[in-house]
């Protein structure tokens, strides 16, 4: 019984497009939604998978908002106000359980999205014959649809042992994820172990080398648009292999993917495929139309397609009245009582404050369109691979023109008139490391990369206000794996 209720939460997140063959003869099929006999049938019907797909993605309770917000809410940049247990309390004093919202709602978003994108890629293969003989689509577009799902279920993987596994550099032999490659339709099919991190990491790096060789090539130079910020294409594939490689610490491969979309010295505009660029101004990357050159993969919001109640981002990391109050900056921060961080720098300057219970705190204001919530969340942007690729050479071959020529990128696109840092700024490898982890957390503040960036260091989560620092070794350092998998995965191994 408990099988069939676990099943049943995922077939009504993907129904509305699918339905089982075999189920089909049993019951009527709901005017709403299409049957996988004739799912393929026509171009449109199959371009509304694939849009179905990404409405998946950019659920609320994924990257529509609140992914972001858990892998924040983890470090030590912030406060919580609210102390709403809905709204992150426990990720943020790192005290969930197995039973917690957050850790059973995220866990189901990002898996419904997986069995979306395996349903459709059954269905593709099942009807490959069918839409090529009958001309459906051309061989170039089920290319570019099967490379955009294969890529979609790589960057949920990888997301999802961001929190529920141990960091690969702690181990590659821990578990990962469930890798379930097929679609689920049945609840017979819940039981299955977890796979090794580094079975997990193959899967993830063949689904994306796959993708790479099936995703159209873009004309070299093509402007960013729209289009290619919220649609996966060539180049969102290799930025994303430069953050796999980089959790793996395999510097050559962050460096050879990399160098396909970076030039070998600044300016550094991608002279393949999308021109993808810093854009002039940090606010203009958050600020509507959304569509800088640095946007390489974004969720767009419409006040038709909104992230829901307590969801968006705004919510969160934005004052009253565009957002809630919930989490404002934590002064004593590493990164915010840095002397590296003047109250200059553009990103320190996109922030405005809010006076809650007689005390006036700071928020950033990097998602001002609340309280409608139709910011873009921003899922990756041309800035961290230049910062994942300086890591890598300066973790290569030691401080070096190269790597600080891609920190100063960054750094004085919100500092233009700070010094430059040059080879002799930094004693060592460790020195400019240590400013390089500052950058990245000054830059991305809201964007979930910090505790990616903690984790995969195996660095404690520091300690805040009433919470005390959690080392790599203790069991809340990680998520644990939701009571309702445990439930109804029989096979499945803890944390």
């Amino acid at each position: 019984m408990k099988n069939i209720i676990k099943f049943s939460l995922i077939v009504i997140m993907v129904s509305s497009l699918f339905t089982s063959c075999f189920k089909e003869y049993l019951d009527p099929i709901p005017k709403t939604a299409i049957s996988d006999l004739v799912a393929f049938d026509t171009k449109d019907r199959i371009i509304g998978q694939v849009r179905g797909i990404y409405s998946s993605f950019k659920s609320g309770q994924y990257l529509g908002g609140r992914y972001f917000v858990y892998n924040d809410i983890r470090s030590d940049d912030y406060l919580n106000l609210q102390t709403n247990g809905v709204t992150g309390l426990q990720t943020w004093n790192h005290t969930v359980t197995a039973s917690a919202n957050e850790v059973q709602n995220l866990w189901d978003a990002i898996y419904a999205a997986v069995n979306r994108v395996n349903l459709f890629l059954d269905g593709l293969e099942t009807n490959k014959s069918k839409i090529l003989d009958q001309k459906i689509l051309t061989q170039d577009e089920f290319n570019q649809f099967k490379g955009e799902a294969l890529a979609l279920r790589a960057i949920a993987y990888h997301h999802l042992i961001q929190l529920y596994a141990r960091p690969f550099k702690a181990g590659a032999s821990n578990w990962g994820a469930v890798l379930r490659l097929t679609a689920a339709k049945s609840g017979a099919d819940n039981s299955m172990p977890r796979a090794t991190l580094q079975a997990t990491y193959d899967q993830i790096l063949l689904d994306l080398n796959t993708a790479e060789t099936l995703l159209p090539t873009v004309t070299a130079g093509t402007a960013n648009s729209a289009t290619f910020i919220t649609r996966v294409h060539k180049n969102t594939v290799i930025a994303f292999k430069t953050r796999v490689y980089l959790h793996m610490e395999r510097w050559d491969n962050v460096i050879t993917e990399a160098n396909k979309i970076v030039p070998a010295a600044a300016p550094f505009v991608s002279a393949a495929g999308v021109a993808h660029a810093l854009a002039s101004t940090f606010p203009a990357i958050f600020t509507s139309p959304h569509s800088t050159a640095e946007s390489i993969l974004s969720m767009p919001m419409t006040a038709a397609e909104l992230p829901g109640t307590q969801n968006g981002l705004a919510h969160y990391f934005s004052a009253s009245p565009i957002g809630n109050n919930e989490y404002p900056i934590f002064a004593g921060s590493v990164v915010w009582s840095s002397a590296a961080f003047p109250s200059t720098d553009a990103r320190k300057q996109l922030t405005n404050t809010s006076t809650v219970g007689g005390v006036v705190y700071t928020f950033i204001r990097k998602y001002p369109t609340g309280p409608s919530h139709t910011d873009w969340a921003p899922v990756l942007r041309y800035a961290e691979v230049l910062l994942n690729l300086a890591e890598a050479e300066v973790m290569k071959s030691g401080v070096n023109a190269r790597a600080v020529a891609l920190l100063n990128a960054v750094f004085l696109r919100s500092n233009p008139t700070a010094t430059a840092f040059t080879t002799a700024s930094f004693a060592n490898a460790d020195a400019f490391m240590s400013r390089l982890m500052l950058e990245r957390n000054m830059e991305f503040l809201g964007e979930g990369i910090r505790n990616m960036d903690t984790m995969r260091k195996l660095a404690p989560h520091a300690a805040k206000t009433g919470v005390g620092a959690v080392p790599s070794t203790a069991p809340n350092y990680v998520w644990p794996i939701p009571q309702t998998e445990l439930n109804t995965n029989l096979l499945i191994q803890p944390n």
